[in-house]
């Protein structure tokens, strides 16, 4: 189980507030990473700052291009076996990837294990808004922020489709889906935890309707067929 090595990526854009402890739920973890990757996506804020604080941790400033091409980035930066991406105000329970390290390791046809997670907040529950309560009790599955993927899943399928400002994780899920990856494994236990907060990306964004969704699925589906037939573009 120790062979192998896991690369934390995570994507951060004015995420001052949350970012250090974030961080600091990973180097808490009771299975340390091979290495984490903080993507600093064009942040005003003190960022970049917070993060060259850790000295374990290695921080790759970008432009702001929005998280599919900045998770690209930190995709490509990634050295380790294995890649979890980690959202920059979210944290991780200390045993996240000691459990799905295992798993992985006793699994050996396993590609990608996700886990469950629970939604929190720092809002009083009274000072709600009715989209964050909405969030709040909504948990779908699988939740891509909360698995642990081989490198080998990005180099077959592609990486993110960066035209997507949003939803690029659920037409990059529907794509491994539709060519074939299995993408039952799951740990059923909390092992992430989104932060709700006034600021989510998740919130900022209206929920793709019928046509987005449609458009959404219908690409997933051709780069599907593509990966299939040994014509997929790796590069999206």
């Amino acid at each position: 189980m120790n062979g192998i090595r896991v690369s934390v990526l995570i994507v951060a854009y004015q995420a001052e507030e949350f970012i250090k402890e974030t961080v600091g739920s990973v180097l808490a973890q009771t299975y340390s990473p091979f290495e984490i990757i903080v993507v600093n996506d064009g942040s005003t804020d003190k960022t970049g700052e917070i993060v060259s604080s850790f000295s374990s941790v290695r921080c790759v400033a970008s432009e702001h291009k929005g998280i599919a091409s900045a998770r690209n980035l930190a995709v490509k930066e990634a050295k380790g076996d294995y890649v979890a991406f980690l959202d920059a105000d979210d944290i991780w329970v200390p045993s996240k990837l000691e459990k799905q390290v295992r798993y992985i390791s006793d699994n050996e046809n396993c590609q990608i294990v996700f886990s469950h997670y629970e939604n929190f907040t720092d809002i009083p529950l009274d000072s709600l808004t009715e989209r964050q309560k909405k969030v709040m009790e909504n948990l779908s599955y699988p939740y891509l922020a909360s698995a642990l993927i081989s490198r080998n899943v990005f180099e077959k399928y592609g990486l993110f489709d960066e035209k997507y400002t949003y939803g690029e994780d659920t037409e990059w899920l529907k794509r491994l889906q539709f060519a074939g990856l299995d993408l039952s494994h799951e740990i059923p236990e909390v092992l992430y935890r989104r932060r709700i907060h006034g600021a989510n990306i998740t919130l900022s964004h209206q929920t793709p309707g019928q046509k987005e969704m449609l458009s959404l699925m219908a690409d997933a589906i051709r780069k599907a067929n593509q990966i299939k037939s040994g014509l997929g573009d790796k590069n999206e």
